[in-house]
């Protein structure tokens, strides 16, 4: 069975927001990989939550 339509060309499923950088400094390769990035402007880690570890609660 075909689940495709004639219009699933138009459909944009998401987009990316890539925000430009000057190459002024690089992690080092061991650290760019921990991290996972090589430019330390694009690093954000995510905020730890210091709470209750049961129940699913949302930290945003």
């Amino acid at each position: 069975m075909d689940y495709t339509s004639s219009n699933d060309k138009e459909k944009r499923l998401a987009r990316v927001y890539i925000k430009m950088q000057k190459i002024n400094e690089v992690f080092n390769s061991k650290e760019a990989l921990r991290k996972g990035t090589l430019f330390p402007e694009l690093y954000m880690p995510y905020r730890e939550y210091k709470g209750n570890s049961v129940g699913g609660k949302y930290n945003g």
